[in-house]
């Protein structure tokens, strides 16, 4: 099949220059929207075009990083999907995906299809399709007639007239992530493109008006994103039920951990002694990160949060990291029992997967800081990472006692204190921004979408009371994007 032959020859030719060229990652690019599957709302803020390929490992491996953005920015984001074959000769999944869109199930013959690495024929492509429920008659239809064949030579020659030589490629409102780039890539570039659209109106359309025409930047070596250890980050007090330690602790040590990762398992005993060591002055907070490479901790952490939500939070973590190899469903409901939970609720949760998207929304937040592995700290916004000996925690403790101790000799309240530290933080809160703390004296300036983040964290808890207390005075998109989250939640705010 070489359908795409000529289309290929013209774009290389046309791309000979461009191909040593990129795209600035702060340029706004015109790009065209094709006429591929679109998944979101047409009134999105954000519109993310992306070229991809089923048989890329890149962007087989992006779509969980995808999934995560979309916990983040739910309601907020539509999807253009657009295609650059790697090879012109297979063609035969991306046929089958834009065949399932015309029956409204592109998502799911496209998850498969990556589960799969693009390695489909055409008898995979048709089991596939009946698992899916499609009308058969249509979907061969379409394959035999070649229907979409003239959309993916489109989608080519608009990538090589815009300078995308390589998969998988996004544009943010016109604005470049190339590549399989971690969340907070993404997350940075949502974020100014919200605060953009907002003054903008009239859409996608104007929003890329004036944009590039294409690839136009020298290619530079990129560099991994560090947290910087001399920084103060604004990090969130995490889910209820996960502190140990006062609010009115001078020093917050905000820990995120993944219950099956050994390096969380050595920390844990460490903050406990540092807790012994240092009484009320420290408080501990634990935040989920569940690494997708563990295949226990996310369902771990799900019965977490239900030890927390029965007051059992610390004994439950104790056991977890006590047994981080042992962590399967019935492991769980043993240690559940072992520390006197309620099984049968907890059951009940696992079973609902009720949780699921309050865990996924925690580590989404983490990676979208900047957080890469586990276990990672901040004492008082500042990060450390990997774990650590208490000789090592105790120093950095101590330097962050003394300036505690002096913001309370000048008369900062000790129960003030982390809300002053995150007043001046960077990054962004965006799991659950109402817990950041706030204070009567300390007033921290809303951020971006944060009232709507706050209701929609409130709702994948359950909490209806503070779902709707949170509500109050939210109307527009933001209440919209917001009610997305509480429904499925089965929680119905006021319009």
């Amino acid at each position: 099949m070489k359908f795409l032959s000529m289309i290929v020859v013209l774009a290389l030719a046309q791309t000979a220059f461009a191909d040593r060229l990129t795209f600035d990652p702060k340029t706004v690019y015109k790009v065209p929207l094709g006429t591929g599957p679109v998944v979101g709302p047409a009134e999105a803020p954000i519109t993310i075009v992306a070229w991809s390929d089923f048989a890329c490992g890149y962007c087989y491996r992006v779509q969980f990083t995808l999934d995560a953005l979309e916990r983040l920015y739910p309601g907020q984001l539509r999807w253009v999907h657009r295609v650059l074959p790697l090879d012109e000769d297979r063609t035969e999944g991306i046929e089958a995906s834009l065949a399932a869109a015309a029956q409204g199930r592109f998502k799911p013959m496209s998850d498969r299809i990556y589960a799969i690495g693009g390695r489909v024929d055409r008898a995979a492509t048709e089991l596939i399709a009946r698992e899916l429920g499609l009308d058969m008659v249509r979907f061969r239809a379409a394959l035999d007639t070649g229907a979409y064949r003239d959309q993916i030579a489109a989608d080519v020659k608009d990538a090589a007239a815009l300078g995308v030589t390589g998969t998988p490629a996004f544009f943010v409102n016109g604005r470049a992530v190339s590549g399989n780039q971690p969340l907070k890539v993404f997350a940075d570039v949502v974020d100014e493109e919200l605060v953009r659209a907002a003054h903008v109106k009239g859409g996608y359309d104007e929003l890329v008006k004036t944009g590039a025409i294409g690839a136009d930047t020298p290619k530079q070596p990129t560099k991994a994103f560090e947290l910087d250890d001399k920084a103060t980050y604004r990090v969130g007090l995490g889910l209820p039920g996960h502190q140990s330690g006062p609010d009115s602790a001078l020093v917050t040590i905000v820990a995120w951990g993944d219950f099956q990762c050994p390096f969380c398992a050595r920390l844990a005993p460490v903050l406990h002694a540092v807790r012994a060591k240092y009484g009320d002055d420290v408080r501990v907070i634990y935040r989920h990160l569940a690494m997708r490479f563990h295949k226990n901790a996310a369902l771990a952490a799900e019965a977490a949060v239900v030890a927390a939500n029965q007051g059992k939070f610390w004994a439950f973590h104790d056991k977890l990291f006590a047994n981080y190899q042992a962590l399967t469903r019935p492991d769980l409901e043993r240690y559940a029992q072992e520390v006197g939970m309620d099984v049968r609720a907890l059951e009940t949760a696992l079973d609902d997967r009720r949780h699921r998207d309050t865990v996924a929304s925690e580590s989404a937040d983490a990676e979208a800081l900047g957080i890469d592995g586990t276990p990672t700290m901040f004492l008082n916004g500042m990060p450390i990472v990997g774990s650590k000996d208490l000789a090592t925690l105790s120093k950095a403790i101590d330097e962050q006692l003394t300036q505690a101790r002096a913001a309370v000799k000048s008369g900062i309240a000790a129960t003030d204190l982390y809300a002053l530290f995150m007043s001046t933080a960077i990054g962004s809160e965006r799991a659950d921004p109402s817990r950041v703390p706030v204070s009567g004296t300390i007033k921290l300036a809303a951020r971006g979408d944060d009232q709507s983040r706050s209701v929609a964290a409130a709702c994948r808890r359950r909490d209806r009371a503070r779902a709707l207390e949170l509500a109050a005075g939210l109307s527009g998109a933001p209440r919209d994007r917001a009610a997305l989250v509480c429904a499925s939640a089965g929680i119905d705010l006021p319009k």
